[in-house]
C-alpha cells in the first residue's frame, strides 16, 4: 500500500506540476476543454485507486503477480498525467498529437482495473464496478478513434460520471 500511495502521489504531483507549467507559460491556447476534463479524470482515478485499495493494506499474503497488477495502474496513470499537459505549445494540438498514446494507455489501465477487481478484490466478472469500468473502456475507445472535440468532451464527461457514481456508491465504505 505504501508503494501504491507513493505512485499515486507522484501522479497527482505530475498533474499539479503540468497545471502550474501551463499557467506560468505563454501558451497560445491554455485551455482545451477535453484536456481539462481528462486531467481531472486522471486525478479522480488516482484518488479512487487509493480509496478502493485501502482495504488491501492488511493483506499480508501477496505474490509478485498481485503486487505488479496492483502497481501497474498507478504507474500508467502517472504516465498519462505526464502526457496530458503540453510543453509550450497549443493545448489542442498537443492533445490530438498525444491522443492515440493517451487512449491506448488509458484502455490498458481500464483493463488492469477490471483484472484487479476480479483477481485481487474478488469481484464477480459481471459486477457493477466492472460494468462502470467497461463503460469507461467503451467511451475511451470511441475517443481514441475520433478527431471531434465534442466526442472527446462527452467521453471524458462519461468517464468522470462513472467514477463519480463509483465514489457515491462507496462513500461510506472507507473507515
Amino acid at each position: 500500500m505504501v508503494l501504491t500511495s507513493i505512485l499515486i502521489g507522484l501522479g497527482i504531483a505530475e498533474l499539479l506540476y503540468g497545471l502550474v507549467r501551463m499557467l506560468r507559460s505563454d501558451f497560445k491556447e491554455k485551455f482545451f476543454l477535453p484536456q481539462a476534463i481528462w486531467s481531472f479524470f486522471i486525478f479522480l482515478h488516482l484518488i479512487m485507486i487509493w480509496w478502493s485499495r485501502w482495504d488491501l493494506r492488511e493483506n499480508f499474503e501477496w505474490n509478485i503477480l498481485q503486487l505488479l497488477l496492483s502497481l501497474a495502474a498507478p504507474i500508467l496513470l502517472f504516465i498519462l498525467a505526464g502526457l496530458i499537459f503540453p510543453n509550450n505549445k497549443n493545448s489542442r494540438d498537443h492533445y490530438y498529437q498525444q491522443r492515440v498514446s493517451f487512449f491506448n494507455i488509458l484502455i490498458v489501465v481500464l483493463l488492469i482495473d477490471i483484472s484487479h477487481e476480479v483477481f485481487i478484490e474478488g469481484s464477480a466478472v459481471f459486477s457493477l464496478v466492472n460494468f462502470l469500468i467497461f463503460m469507461m473502456l467503451l467511451s475511451s475507445s470511441f475517443a481514441r478513434f475520433s478527431l471531434r472535440d465534442w466526442v472527446h468532451t462527452l467521453s471524458a464527461l462519461a468517464c468522470i460520471s462513472a467514477v463519480g457514481f463509483f465514489a457515491t456508491m462507496t462513500v461510506f465504505s472507507l473507515s
